[in-house]
């Protein structure tokens, strides 16, 4: 059993709700019904009682809920044991993937350019809600987030980082007008969106619902896991696309995609870095040097 289901099941049983649950696990309501589903049917007891207002868990719920408690803690602690045995020239470090199409290659290149010989780094990239969930189970050093949902950071070092602006693009070929315009005027195209989970997926069905709206109100949408793929095929007018305006800056600048906002929409999401607390207060180590080029990357000053 992954853990994953088991700490699903912990916060709906904490939280009384799906939809609570999956807020804080920063997915959809489905997708945590879906897990739950998965655990009753592989235990082969109904683990929620879902007659009152609130979800408690059943008899057979409660076993598995405190012994679910356990387990995590024990992987938590694992994972903090092996962490801790590596040297302090080591990085693991986890972002977004706008953050690292964007941004990673430059504070890449300098930092390699004083750490060129650095055995032992790891970077990956993930959604904001897995992120936040790995890196209290003690499996990175630094991480960079950009999301859209109000995450409790209060157990976390963060420092606050200059957010970002989503937008529609598309290519002039599909004669959409730039600007601000109705959502009328894109349910007519098909749009390509990220999978469940994704900062800019979370926030797009957000605004969608917002309205009375939802994905299948556009000619079509299409789920595509690679932003690279995205920004061709939206360049290329195959349909529009809800993303960075930092990921398609350069063509929108050149005239070869237009951007478009909506009125009432959220266009902008925060970013937030956050630093493992035993490594932050350590001086002149790999990882100092390269929180400091991502402070100053945004114009913050040096720790």
């Amino acid at each position: 059993m992954e853990s994953l289901y088991l700490r699903t099941l912990v916060e709906v049983v904490k939280a009384g709700s799906i939809s609570k649950a999956a807020d804080t696990l920063c997915v959809t309501q489905p997708a945590v019904s879906r897990r739950i589903k998965f655990i009753e049917e592989q235990y082969g007891y109904p683990l929620l009682d879902r007659s009152g207002q609130m979800l408690t868990p059943t008899n057979a719920g409660k076993l598995v809920f405190e012994k679910a408690v356990k387990l995590l803690e024990i992987e938590r602690e694992l994972l903090s044991g092996l962490k801790s045995m590596r040297e302090n020239k080591s990085i693991a470090f986890i972002c977004t993937p706008t953050f690292g199409v964007v941004h990673l290659p430059t504070v890449m290149r300098e930092f390699m350019m004083e750490y060129n010989d650095l055995a032992d780094l790891s970077f990956m990239f993930d959604n904001p809600g897995k992120i936040v969930e790995a890196f209290r189970d003690g499996m990175y050093d630094l991480a960079v987030v950009e999301h859209c949902e109000t995450f409790d950071f209060s157990d976390l070092s963060t420092v606050a980082l200059p957010g970002d602006e989503m937008i529609f693009a598309s290519s002039p070929t599909l004669e959409v007008p730039a600007g601000n315009i109705t959502p009328d005027a894109l349910f007519a195209q098909n749009i390509f969106v990220r999978k469940e989970g994704c900062c800019s997926r979370t926030l797009l069905e957000g605004n969608l619902r917002a309205i009375g709206r939802d994905l299948s109100d556009f000619k079509s949408f299409v789920v595509l896991d690679d932003l690279h793929m995205i920004i061709q095929l939206t360049r290329e007018g195959r349909g529009l696309s809800f993303l960075s305006r930092e990921l398609v800056q350069e063509q929108v600048d050149a005239g070869q995609m237009l951007e478009h906002r909506i009125d009432g929409f959220k266009h902008r999401r925060n970013r937030t870095m956050i630093i493992h607390g035993d490594r932050q207060h350590q001086t002149s180590t790999p990882l100092n040097f390269f929180i400091d080029i991502l402070r100053a990357r945004f114009g913050l000053p040096a720790a």
